[in-house]
């Protein structure tokens, strides 16, 4: 017979996969910041280059909805497999004619970078239990609330341009009118407190948060109960 105990705090804990899994976050944040500050030291066209990663990154965010919905649900293995390569092929091929109407390939690796990132702690593991389904679900409404939140904030308040000078933005050769195109200081930052946000919960897999550590903690109680019973 065992039992198990609650976590006397379980916002304050994580482990190494955790770790893991908020690596790539954390490493877009760095990209964003340092673009920021030196936008064209690593490319000239970085801006541009970022600012369409986060335009991936709100396809990503849908498309990771579905599939890790599609990983926690109740449907055979194989099952699972065949939709998920099939959303696979779907969203490559969207995304592939986002590729092609930039001349370029990379935004293809970029979206299944994101898309990888999200699902890291999923692969990581194995089948989700109670508690790392209940993870994976708040993990997507933060996802969303972040992104929703960083383009507002970032929309709203003034955006120091710091390297992002009138020179710059010109040699990205931008077609469109909008925000980003005429500040694109605006979509710099926006990526990188969206990801440095992301990081941060990840790195606690959102125990942080209020609901979810309560969550995590019923769960453990019902399992520590049946295994008392047991």
């Amino acid at each position: 017979m065992t039992t198990v105990a609650p976590d006397p705090n379980p916002q304050a804990q994580f482990k190494f996969a955790d770790l893991i899994s908020a690596i790539p976050s954390f490493a877009f944040s760095a990209l964003y910041f340092y673009t920021w500050i030196q936008p064209t030291a690593i490319e000239e066209k970085m801006v541009s280059y970022l600012m369409l990663v986060m335009g991936l990154e709100f396809i990503n965010v849908h498309s990771s909805v579905v599939i890790e919905n599609l990983i926690i649900g109740e449907a055979a293995p194989d099952q699972k497999a065949r939709f998920i390569v099939g959303l696979g092929l779907l969203y490559t091929l969207f995304v592939g004619g986002i590729s092609l109407a930039y001349g370029e390939w990379w935004p293809l690796l970029a979206f299944w970078g994101l898309t990888l990132n999200r699902l890291l702690g999923v692969l990581l593991g194995k089948h989700p239990t109670g508690e790392e389904k209940a993870r994976m679900q708040i993990s997507w409404a933060m996802s969303v609330f972040f992104y929703l939140l960083g383009a507002g904030v970032t929309t709203i308040l003034p955006i120091p341009a710091f390297g992002i000078t009138a020179e710059v933005v010109s040699r990205q050769e931008f077609t469109g009118g909008g925000l980003w195109e005429l500040e694109p200081q605006t979509v710099i930052a926006f990526g990188f407190l969206y990801f440095v946000a992301l990081g941060c919960s990840e790195l606690f897999s959102y125990r942080w948060i209020p609901v979810q550590a309560a969550n995590i903690q019923k769960i453990r109680m019902r399992r520590g109960a049946r295994s008392t019973q047991e």
